[in-house]
């Protein structure tokens, strides 16, 4: 901003005109220019933070790897040094010889409905309806928020436990009846393997060391 030689008082119209014109353009080119250090500033915060993610992730990425893999090839050893073939296991546990430290390795079933399971989702949906609405709405709410699909637009298979205990709580025969009809359009998709670390904190008991792995 430029500085005010003469006191406004002793300014013509002119003169004042004129220096009212340098004020607004001298405050205008200041909102552009903290504006344009905001945008700098902004855009390299991202792509400093965006590029941290990206090597982490790929970080994570190896080390599930790397720890998988060590795990089951210890696993395997020790097996082989007793002159025995490795069982194959749903899940084991690895520790060191001071008990403080240990890796746990799960191979879980991914489930996935078939395409009739809707039939039967949504039968399951109008019987608790018409059970509760009206005078629960409480369950119905619950039920409700069960029988949701998830952020990929799937049901979930794991529904089904929630609803069978809901319904042998309630003695529904005919909502059991159709929850063991879903059960048959559950179907195994593939396999997925997940990695745990865990360490002793100074009272003895395990400490998860969580790291988000399961969406890699």
């Amino acid at each position: 901003m430029e500085k005010q030689n003469k006191p406004i008082s002793e300014m013509s119209k002119a003169e004042i005109k004129a220096y009212l014109e340098n004020q607004e353009k001298a405050e205008k080119a200041e909102k552009q220019k903290a504006k344009k250090q905001f945008i700098e500033d902004k855009d390299n915060f991202l792509q400093h933070t965006a590029s941290k993610f990206q090597q982490i992730q790929a970080e994570m990425r190896q080390l599930k790897d790397y720890t998988i893999s060590k795990a089951n090839e210890l696993y395997e050893r020790m097996y082989k040094m007793e002159g025995k073939e490795a069982r194959e296991v749903q899940s084991f546990t690895m520790k060191d010889e001071n008990d403080t430290m240990k890796v746990t390795v799960d191979r879980q079933s991914i489930l996935e409905f078939d395409e009739n399971a809707v039939v039967h989702i949504n039968t399951i949906k109008d019987m608790f309806k018409a059970k509760f609405e009206g005078r629960n709405k409480g369950m119905y709410g619950y039920i409700n928020d069960i029988l949701i699909k998830n952020s990929k637009g799937d049901y979930d298979p794991r529904l089904i436990t929630k609803v069978k205990t809901r319904a042998v709580k309630l003695g529904h025969t005919e909502i059991l009846k159709e929850v063991e009809k879903l059960e048959q359009c559950r179907r195994v998709s593939g396999t997925a393997l997940y990695c745990r670390c865990y360490i002793r904190d100074k009272n003895k008991k395990w400490q998860d060391v969580s790291l988000q792995f399961s969406s890699l």
